[in-house]
């Protein structure tokens, strides 16, 4: 729970200063072979090296790394919050395989000289900040009180810090232990073993919560039974007004819970909402809001899911609600409001602002799905890796992929341009003459590079050696890295000067062996693709494709299916509802966010939509008719895709790569060919039976 800390000044000691400390211990790192700990070690060090925090205090010389075996200390010397940032970075940075804890303090140290004469530092500082993460387990971020007193005077940092308890470490040192978290890393559980802190009197996670309804009213007496039970048996405290006497103590009183709450609910019935008691308790919660974030807002609909009308629906129609209709929503409502306290609630027009849905999902979008590649697909780009290959069917999000990589080129201020070859018309690919110079021009012009290409671009060279030439001096204008994001890159299988060009891209990766003082390090390729690129490129070991960082792109889980769930404000009551729509499309990116986006738009219930989904006047019709009509255009495709509803095995023909391309199919572990999602095999058996 987070309370008040006391704000203390940094003291300052003769031959000792401040330092800001961030110890990280690999866990279990002495179980694994000498081999895997050099793994680990160059994984972590290059997470470290990646985080922004670390690389800002680094070019001010205000921070020393001092490897610990199993892990490092990194001491910042300046800004008191630079190890909390570095943290939150690299639990995001480092592998997800990564067993990680943190303890975080700030301390006097003394800095010294090692016997290989590099600076060191020896300290209370040091000593406190391992004892603090030696209390965690994988995925906590510990930090001691006093650093909590400190991080806690901002208001940027005072939402994320969580009491956690007391903690008693080596020769009986007794030290307050409070935990960091952003809502995406971060343990918010405690740590086994510590003592609540006596402020508390309740489990060190507990929340202060408000319940805020019109005594009387009805159904509202069921909400508040169920929520004081449910709430109270979880160990949260607890305010209910019971009181029924107004006068200036009790209107003192009150104020105060909600000014200090860490969430407010609000029961809203129909005849709650004319309530001007319940008005002017809403008015000073929201206005406590304003001041310092807090109190979460939560209200509770009651037997409606209409807008509140009068002044009370000025404060709270903004928000999500949640709708409590009978006894049987008491589970569902109780989710959904421990959900929402864990990660704060966004305003209804920002959590719920839909999107059309088709084309990519701009890197911004809260209804973009991080999947298990992202973090391997940015982390490559940090590394600057000459090829990175992002490889997937049709709509399972390539673009929306790469469209991360630009922004994160954009934030880290390299040089950044984006080719989307399903752009190039029929003319521009009728010569490679025509092709590179029109590859060489855009780059020019996007990335504002002046080039001579009359006296520079000459017919004597050809065109392969000419755009080589071109991209040399491009690389060698600037120390700056430049990544190139090719998108659709299907489209130049066909043509016959493909395998030409990918030898040249591949060219350029090998040049960083053999032209080591050249300027090939500083580019990276980023190819997103989707058919089997061995069916077109006639050596594979003169293309890009069997080299680098290669990523494919899989259906969402069903975990991601109920974070989609939370995103797009419960439009599904149950989990057993989300497992059978996962079934139904198998996860399919697309599909998926269809399915979400018409239960949000309230264009029907979860019940007709599963009753008519494959049914051409359905949810998903136009996309299903559009995949009947391409495929019955094409003979070797239409047998394949006949074949597959009767028979799985695997039959290595065009039309079966057709479809895997297009994301109708995919294969298996043991090389047999599935339609993609029970939705597609329901479709398409009803129109395609002989």
């Amino acid at each position: 729970m987070e309370t008040e800390l006391s704000q203390t000044s940094p003291p300052s000691a003769q031959g000792s200063q401040i330092v800001h400390v961030l110890f990280v211990d690999i866990v279990g790192y002495s179980t694994h072979s000498v081999d895997a700990q050099s793994r680990l070690i160059q994984q972590f060090n290059a997470a470290v090296q990646s985080s922004r925090s670390y690389q800002r205090a680094r070019a001010q010389g205000s921070v020393f790394a001092l490897a610990t075996g199993d892990g490092s200390a990194l001491v910042f010397l300046h800004d008191y919050d630079s190890p909390a940032r570095c943290a939150l970075e690299l639990a995001k940075l480092l592998p997800a395989d990564m067993r990680v804890r943190m303890g975080i303090h700030s301390g006097l140290a003394q800095r010294q000289t090692d016997i290989n004469g590099q600076a060191n530092f020896a300290g209370e500082g040091l000593n406190t900040a391992q004892r603090i993460m030696d209390f965690g387990q994988p995925g906590h971020i510990l930090i001691s009180g006093q650093y909590a007193s400190w991080l806690v005077q901002s208001d940027e940092w005072r939402g994320k810090v969580i009491e956690f308890g007391d903690g008693v470490a080596k020769h009986g040192l007794k030290l307050q232990v409070y935990g960091l978290s952003d809502g995406m890393v971060g343990l918010r559980e405690a740590p086994r073993g510590l003592i609540p802190s006596a402020s508390s009197g309740r489990p060190p996670n507990a929340l202060n919560i408000v319940i805020l309804y019109k005594r009387k009213a009805k159904p509202d007496d069921e909400v508040l039974a169920m929520l004081e039970q449910s709430l109270g048996s979880r160990g949260h405290g607890l305010f209910i007004d019971r009181h029924l006497k107004i006068g200036v103590e009790w209107a003192k009183a009150i104020e105060e819970k909600i000014r200090s709450a860490d969430a407010v609910i609000a029961i809203l019935s129909d005849a709650a909402v004319g309530s001007e008691m319940l008005e002017y308790e809403l008015e000073t919660a929201f206005d406590e809001n304003r001041k310092r974030g807090k109190p979460y807002m939560l209200p509770v609909r009651v037997g409606t899911d209409k807008a509140v009308e009068g002044p009370i629906g000025s404060f709270v129609n903004s928000l999500n609600f949640s709708v409590w209709y009978g006894p049987q929503d008491n589970e569902r409502v109780l989710a959904e409001l421990l959900s929402s306290v864990t990660e704060p609630p966004k305003p209804k027009q920002e959590a719920l602002q839909l999107e059309p849905v088709g084309g990519a999902v701009s890197p911004d979008s809260p209804f973009y799905v991080e999947r298990d590649s992202d973090p391997e697909f940015l982390q490559a780009l940090r590394n600057h890796e000459s090829i990175v290959l992002v490889k997937g069917p049709r709509q399972m999000g390539k673009t929306s992929m790469i469209g991360r990589g630009v922004k994160l080129a954009n934030e880290e201020g390299w040089r950044a341009v984006m080719t989307d070859f399903q752009k190039l018309s029929v003319s521009q690919l009728a010569s490679e003459e025509t092709f590179y110079k029109l590859l060489a021009a855009t780059l020019a012009k996007r990335l504002n590079f002046k080039y001579d290409f009359q006296d520079e671009w000459l017919d004597v060279f050809g065109a392969n050696m000419n755009m080589d030439n071109f991209l040399r001096a491009l690389l060698e204008e600037s120390e700056v890295p430049l990544v190139w994001f090719m998108d659709e890159a299907d489209k130049l299988f066909g043509v016959p000067f493909a395998s030409d060009f990918f030898g040249l891209v591949r060219s350029w990766h090998n040049c960083r062996a053999t032209e080591p003082s050249g300027p090939w390090s500083r580019l990276s390729v980023v190819i997103g693709y989707a058919t089997e690129a061995h069916l077109f490129i006639q050596d594979l070991n003169q293309s890009p494709f069997n080299v680098g960082r290669q990523l494919e792109l899989g259906n969402f889980s069903v975990q991601h299916l109920e974070d989609l769930n939370r995103r797009y404000g419960f439009p599904l009551s149950s989990r057993d509802e989300i497992v059978q729509l996962h079934e139904l499309v198998g996860g399919q990116p697309f599909l998926t966010r269809r399915a979400y986006d018409v239960l949000s738009r309230k264009v029907m219930d979860f019940t007709t939509l599963m009753a008519t989904a494959d049914r051409d006047d359905g949810p998903f019709g136009d996309h299903l008719k559009r995949i009947l009509i391409s495929v019955s255009q094409l003979p070797s495709v239409l047998d394949a895709l006949r074949n597959s509803l009767s028979n799985p095995e695997l039959r290595d023909t065009d039309g079966y790569h057709r479809l895997l391309a297009a994301g109708i199919v995919n294969q298996t572990g043991d090389r047999s060919v599935r339609l993609r999602c029970e939705l597609y095999r329901r479709y398409l058996s009803q129109h395609l039976s002989r």
